[in-house]
């Protein structure tokens, strides 16, 4: 009965370790206004998203982006495989932010 939500947590402990060490083209951050339009900023560019002890840090160039950690965040992989959404409270200005991190292309 249980072990639904076991493969559940299986499946995020993937996305994390696939996320860790990626380097990043950029990242964006998503806002709504009243009207109900979405616009998009960029953040930072080349940097790379890291996760340490349960927590996401995204970092470019040498400042730190976003840090959540991933208990009280969402996340999951883009369609196209080229990088990921994370949606959760950034622990450096306290601030609800929805990123979207592009990761830089590259060939195995």
């Amino acid at each position: 009965m249980f072990g639904f939500f076991r493969k559940k947590r299986e499946k995020n402990d993937v996305v994390l370790a696939q996320m860790d060490g990626r380097e990043i083209k950029y990242v964006t951050r998503r806002v709504r206004d009243a009207d109900g339009n979405v616009k998009e900023t960029i953040l930072g560019k080349q940097g790379r998203i890291v996760v340490i002890d349960g927590e996401i840090i995204v970092m470019c160039g040498e400042k730190d982006v976003f840090k959540c950690m991933s208990d009280e965040a969402v996340y999951y992989t883009l369609l196209s495989g080229d990088g990921i959404t994370v949606t959760g409270v950034n622990s450096i200005n306290g601030e609800h932010m929805d990123i979207i991190v592009y990761y830089t292309y590259y060939r195995k």
